[in-house]
């Protein structure tokens, strides 16, 4: 830039800060809000156009300022303004101004400062020192602001990692200065560059070899400075205020120390003995401290360090007898809803327990021991529950270990209180579960869900306990009042939650052990207690009961037909229809139903349909009830037409959910002044239960009718679907649904199919044309699947006009819409294609098309979009390779598109262009295999030879970082490669291919393309 931006700059800041004073600029009006305020950063106009706004002028010209602000700190011209606006006192910038600077300055020096040549960190650097002096000076108003200094300072360490003999000198000098006179304010500013030395170690970009000499320096000063930071912890009020106020700088810088100086409990406590009872006394008085200290603490617990075992022993029995006294201090912070400091304190307690969880459990202190055990538990009871879950990694370290090796608390006293502590952690509270604080209903679904590690406590729990743990909640269930919800509910998510661990417990058939037969019992007693309480069930009692009805209906099919008695199958699906009539349960009873209706399809066999067919009353919704929604209805139907396809009264069970379904579907279509697009909702939701029923009804039973009853559906169901098209082809949900459920019809039925196929295929071309939707693509694979084979000119013929209509239609889209604005209908369009080659390769390779799809795949090649450019190039693949096997009557027909005139040109340019610059990396080696096949398919062809050399010199491909003995390198290997084809030869092929990928994009250097030797 030419000119100084700084008044533009300034302007800008004001706008973001709402500074009050002016700054001397020109007068301006300012400009529509549509016309930003500062041009381009390029534009002489940034310099010489100003313009003054104000923060009452709103926040879209605050937006429109704080877009400036990053755009020019980007700028070469931000190093410049920054120090300018950090240097000039006249400019009398108030803190917001100088902060803004310096975090401009601070987010340049952290990425761009190693990049800076070393006449301009010289100059900067001095700038720096001037700062730092004004800084430690004390002169200037507003410099010692916490947030600026730490800015000021953090620069400043960047600038001197980068220097690591000047950087050493400083701190060396700061050292000796600081123990030699004691002075607070160079102490103050020690404790802050070291901290910020270490923290720009860690996030600036540096050189490495500054960064390797800056990392011994600072092992050689870690000691003297941690010596230095624990006097100054230990220093008292009374002692020297001034240094004393300084307590909080020193735990912040030995908090990033702890790491640098290899710094543990245990070198600690050698070392400073008395600096490590601070940390711990700071837990146990509520220190202002607290926070940082439990922080330093953990950060010492988890530093590896080898002391002797003596050493370590009476370390962690010191620290262990600290944590317990923080018990106060924790009961304290929990009465007064202190949730930082209950976090902090639970934090480091657990840390502790978890890293020492072998000497806990050893036991050689064992009333130490049992009372951290005791203190965990009492932390787990917290009241927040994400406090809470901090204490749950300690428990199931302790499971891992053989229990017989244990301190006795821990083999089974300490699990069964905290199955207690869990359970009344899981439970709602007292009351009203729908007038619960959402906060507190959210921390409450959070934990219950198992991400925080509930879920693998009761596990760790049930592994210990076994048959003890249904024997511990089946009194809770068995005897609880209907006003005693909450702890039914909670023991039925405790069994749901080791559901799975349970059943590899339970006899396949009969019992064969005590264990089992006691499990199999205490089962059973669940489930009567489940079964016999729906009328004074809570809700959530029905919800969380209804899942697990599902997650045990294997079991319940194997009693059921080992009994030959089919009560208790009936009593849960009449348990799951009353719980799909409740909002609150409807999703997992309708899952369960599902589960059910698939695990005991014998059972359902046997039995009357009413069982079943009651769910329908459902669907509609009670009186004043919303309809049941969509997802739920149509895990209900599959579970319906599951039963119906092995039973007997399968017309009777179909009819009752065809009949409810299409009654619905007429009544929307009939209704009149109602616009379509209002109704296109509930027109694709029968569309999808219809779908739903024919993916299930593919194959029923002989007993329930046989094919016979899928053709009867499907005939059911044909003359209802004419008017959906006309009417909402414009709504892709809906034309989804449309063609889903004609693909289940076409699997279904198969053959039987064949006299619909042509008015399916007119309807795939007719709404892929209008609308470039996926659906119709995806049923005309299902149509190719399943007709594909039958070689019969008819048949040949429709597939061939089908495809080349659409070929046309995507060649047409795709010249005229960039390739990434439908990329799913990029990649269902070739995966037919592909599914064509496979199953009727006749209706492609003959059609009059072929040239089109072989010219709009070549196009396709240097998509970003891997998924469907990985089905463009598996479809070109499939060709190549198999044009003199499965493909080779049409041999000439592909040698064609590859060898006429233009053509090879096309193909080689492509791919060329494909690897050297426009795929995703991630596709290089299915490129590869593309080249290769190509290569090896006409190995011996001077014009492929000629081509590829005329590819690769053409520098528009992308391939301008190669060298000409590059070039003839990659020309020479491929083509020896291709000439000699083996499993070897493509493996080097491809990798061959990634270097040159990698090379051309500058992400490795062409020496690796003279590394591979061709072969021999």
């Amino acid at each position: 830039m030419a000119e100084n931006p700084l008044p533009m700059v300034l302007s800008a800041v004001q706008a973001l800060y709402g500074m009050v004073r002016a700054f001397a600029m020109p007068t301006a009006q300012p400009p529509p809000l549509n016309d930003s305020p500062f041009p381009p950063l390029c534009s002489c106009e940034l310099i010489v156009t100003l313009v003054c706004i104000s923060a009452q002028e709103g926040a879209a010209r605050q937006r429109e300022a704080n877009e400036f602000l990053n755009s020019f700190a980007a700028s070469e011209a931000a190093w410049g303004v920054a120090f300018q606006l950090l240097e000039d006192e006249s400019l009398a910038l108030p803190p917001e101004a100088l902060f803004f600077a310096a975090n401009m300055l601070h987010t340049k020096v952290r990425k761009e400062w190693v990049r800076l040549s070393a006449e301009q960190k010289a100059a900067m650097t001095a700038s720096l020192q001037r700062i730092m002096q004004v800084l430690r000076a004390g002169t200037r108003l507003g410099f010692h602001q916490g947030p600026l200094a730490s800015k000021l300072c953090a620069i400043y360490a960047v600038a001197m990692v980068s220097a690591p003999n000047d950087c050493k000198a400083l701190l060396s000098q700061l050292l000796a200065s600081c123990s030699a006179t004691g002075d607070a304010g160079e102490i103050a500013f020690l404790l802050a560059i070291s901290r910020c030395v270490c923290e720009e170690m860690e996030n600036a970009e540096l050189a490495f070899a500054a960064k390797d000499a800056m990392e011994l320096n600072l092992a050689i000063l870690s000691e003297d400075l941690v010596a230095l930071i624990g006097k100054i912890i230990l220093t008292r009020e009374d002692q020297d205020a001034r240094v004393a106020a300084l307590h909080g700088e020193a735990l912040g810088c030995l908090k990033v120390w702890v790491k640098r100086a290899g710094l543990s409990l245990a070198t600690l406590y050698s070392k400073d003995e008395a600096v490590l009872m601070a940390l711990l006394e700071a837990l146990q008085s509520k220190s202002r401290h607290l926070q940082i200290c439990a922080e330093i603490l953990s950060k010492l617990t988890t530093v590896a360090s080898y002391p002797t075992p003596a050493q370590l022993e009476k370390t962690v029995l010191v620290v262990a007898q600290g944590l317990l006294k923080t018990r106060a201090a924790c009961e304290s912070a929990r009465a007064a809803e202190e949730d930082e400091v209950s976090h902090a304190l639970t934090d480091v307690i657990s840390t502790f327990c978890e890293t020492y969880a072998d000497w806990i459990l050893e036991g050689e202190h064992p009333q130490e021991a049992a009372a951290l055990g005791e203190f965990m538990l009492y932390l787990g009871s917290h009241p927040r529950r994400q406090i809470a879950s901090l204490t749950l990694e300690f428990w199931l370290v302790v499971q891992d270990e053989p229990v017989a090796s244990r301190l006795r608390f821990y083999q089974h006293d300490a699990f069964m209180q905290l199955f207690d502590v869990l359970l009344k952690q899981c439970a709602f509270p007292a009351g009203n579960a729908d007038e619960m604080d959402e906060l507190e209903r959210d921390d409450l679904l959070a934990f219950r869900s198992g991400f925080q590690g509930v879920s693998d406590s009761f596990l760790a729990i049930f592994a210990l306990l076994k048959e003890r743990f249904l024997a511990h909640l089946l009194p809770i269930l068995t005897s609880a009042a209907s006003s005693d919800w909450q702890n039914a509910e909670v023991a039925l998510l405790a069994v749901s939650i080791v559901a799975d661990d349970i059943k590899k417990k339970l006899p396949k058939a009969a019992a064969t052990t005590a264990q089992q037969a006691e499990l199999e019992t205490m089962m059973s007693q669940i489930f009567q207690a489940v079964l016999g309480s729906t009328a004074s069930a809570h809700p959530l009692v029905i919800t969380t009961a209804s899942r697990l009805l599902g997650q045990f209906s294997g079991w319940i099919n194997d009693r059921a037909l080992a009994a030959r008695a089919f009560e208790t199958v009936s009593a849960v699906l009449q348990y799951l229809t009353g719980a799909l009539g409740l909002a609150a349960s409807r999703a997992n009873a309708a899952r369960s139903f599902m589960q059910l209706a698939t695990s005991c399809t014998g059972c359902l066999a046997e039995m009357q349909p009413s069982v079943l067919v009651a769910s329908v009353q459902h669907f509609g919704g009670a009186a004043g009830q919303e309809p049941m929604p969509i997802e739920d209805r149509l895990l209900v139907v599959e579970g319906l037409v599951r039963g119906a396809a092995v039973s007997p009264h399968c017309s009777l069970i179909l009819q009752t959910v065809l009949s409810d379904s299409l009654t619905r579907l007429d009544q929307v279509l009939a209704a009149t002044g109602t616009d379509d697009s209002a109704v296109a909702v509930p027109v694709c939701s029968e569309l999808q239960v219809l779908g739903k029923v024919m993916r299930f009804l593919d194959a029923p039973e002989d007993v329930a009718g046989g094919k016979a009853v899928t053709t009867w559906a499907v005939q059911l169901i044909w003359p209802h679907l004419d008017p959906i098209t006309p009417r909402f082809e414009a709504d892709e949900a809906a034309m989804t649904a449309l063609f889903e459920l004609y693909g289940w019809c076409l699997q279904s039925l198969r053959q039987e199919m064949a006299p619909q196929l042509g008015n399916i295929a007119t309807l795939i071309v007719k709404v892929f044309e209008e609308r470039r939707y996926v659906a119709p693509l995806e049923c005309a694979s299902v149509a190719v699947d399943v007709f594909g084979k039958d070689a019969s000119a008819e048949i040949v013929e429709s597939f061939r006009g089908l495809m080349g209509a659409l070929s046309q239609s995507a060649f047409q889209f795709f010249t005229t819409h960039s390739l990434a604005e439908s990329p799913e209908v990029l990649r269902s369009f070739f995966e037919l294609a592909y599914r064509f080659l496979l199953f009727c390769p006749a209706a492609v390779l003959t059609a009059a098309e072929f040239p089109v799809l072989i010219e709009l795949s070549l196009a396709c090649l240097g998509n970003q979009d891997r998924p469907s450019t990985n089905a463009v190039i598996m479809f070109l693949t499939y060709l190549l390779n198999e044009s003199t096997f499965k493909l080779a009557v049409f041999t000439a027909v592909i040698n064609a598109s590859v060898l006429d005139a233009g053509q090879t040109e096309k193909w080689l340019d492509s791919l060329v262009g494909a690897l050297a610059s426009k795929s995703p990396s991630g596709l290089f080696e299915s490129l590869g295999k593309l080249l290769y096949a190509l290569l090896t398919s006409f190995a011996d062809n001077e014009r492929v030879r000629a081509s590829l050399m005329q590819s690769l010199s053409r520098d528009e491909l992308g391939v301008t970082e190669l060298r000409p003995e590059d070039r003839q390198q990659v020309l020479h290997l491929w083509l020896s490669l291709a000439a000699q084809p083996s499993e070897y030869s493509k493996r080097r092929f491809r990798n061959l291919c990634k270097d040159f990928a990698k090379v051309c994009r500058k992400e490795t250097t062409a020496d690796n393309l003279h590394s591979m030797e061709p072969p021999i």
